[in-house]
């Protein structure tokens, strides 16, 4: 056996969970073709050269753009249930045993569709494909930052109604610069309140003091991305302290260009710094990775042992929002698994 397929084998046999994952973001071009089959929309040649163009970026807001635009090709509830299938069965592949899944309904309500509708839709082809093997997912309601605060505040109405749709909390993404992190400070309290689970984009396009805002005004429990806590020293020191895990996606950040190389990545610096680093795939068909591939990154590109890839996969299963006896259980799997597997 090879280094390369036995690093493949390693990556994608031990159990693991994945929380920074986008729902649309996940959806290939095979996908896409089916949908537009299935509503009798033109899947041909040029429909494929056309969607195809929404996997190459030039920056991070050109794929904002691309993420949009991708967006506009969901519009009915099945539509949503198909991609959750597809999505349910890649992840079985991978190895993925609970997944924490970002759905932005407010892009789709917007254009007309009901959210109750598209997340029971979701909900459903989760638990089917969880019956006969699946992942167990569960979602985190995704704002979108440039809708404002009005925006984020309807989001947590919608996230503390759809519940029983597997709803456990919110996040917001979207264009960082577009409003202050500690903005969404009475947003977030609602949410807790309401005991909805919570983290934010953070750090990833914007600078240290988004990551600062998103622990000590909005009191997450996880930033998304936090990769730039890296420039500041002090930060790196709170965020130990605090515990608060950072939702890494090496992957992303190399394709969206804020990682100029994989040599530049931060996620070294901030696992030697004490940081709870957790690795996640983010947008995984649209920048052409996975979670078994992030995990394999870890160790072929940023240095990483073998030992360290694994504590970084329980580190993401603890800091998941799943019952602690479920987490108890996928991490002793993932030992037992590992210990095989580890030299």
């Amino acid at each position: 056996m090879t280094e390369g397929s036995d690093r493949a084998g390693f990556a994608r046999i031990v159990p693991k969970a994945e929380i920074h994952l986008h729902l649309e973001g996940s959806i290939d071009v095979e996908t896409l073709l089916r949908i537009r089959r299935a509503r009798g929309d033109d899947a041909g040649p040029a429909a494929r050269e056309r969607l195809g163009a929404l996997y190459r970026h030039r920056d991070f807001p050109h794929f904002l753009r691309n993420f949009g635009a991708l967006c506009s090709e969901l519009r009915r509830p099945q539509d949503f249930g198909q991609v959750t299938a597809s999505l349910s069965a890649r992840l079985r592949e991978e190895g993925v045993r609970y997944a924490e899944v970002f759905c932005s309904p407010q892009i789709f309500t917007r254009e007309g569709l009901p959210c109750d509708e598209m997340l029971q839709a979701i909900d459903a082809a989760a638990k089917e494909r969880e019956a006969d093997g699946g992942p167990r997912i569960r979602l985190l309601l995704d704002g979108v930052r440039q809708f404002g605060i009005g925006g984020a505040e309807e989001l947590v109405e919608m996230a503390a109604a759809c519940r029983t749709y597997g709803v456990v909390g919110i996040g917001v993404g979207g264009d960082e610069r577009a409003l202050a992190t500690g903005a969404f400070e009475p947003v977030y309290r609602e949410a807790r309140r309401l005991g909805l689970r919570t983290t934010i984009h953070a750090g990833e396009f914007d600078g240290p003091r988004s990551v600062w805002e998103a622990m000590e005004v909005l009191e997450v429990e996880r930033v998304g991305h936090g990769i730039r806590a890296v420039e500041d020293a002090v930060l790196l020191r709170a965020l130990r302290a605090h515990r608060l895990p950072l939702e890494c996606c090496p992957t992303s950040n190399i394709r969206t260009g804020v990682a100029t190389s994989w040599e530049s990545h931060p996620v070294r610096l901030l696992h030697e710094a004490g940081c709870v680093v957790t690795v996640g795939s983010d947008d995984p068909a649209m920048f052409g990775t996975s979670i078994a591939s992030e995990w394999r990154a870890l160790e072929a590109r940023l240095g990483f042992t073998r030992q360290e890839v694994l504590a970084i996969g329980a580190a993401t299963a603890r800091a998941s929002f799943a019952d602690a006896p479920f987490k108890e259980e996928l991490i002793k799997a993932m030992t037992r698994a590992g210990a095989e597997l580890c030299p």
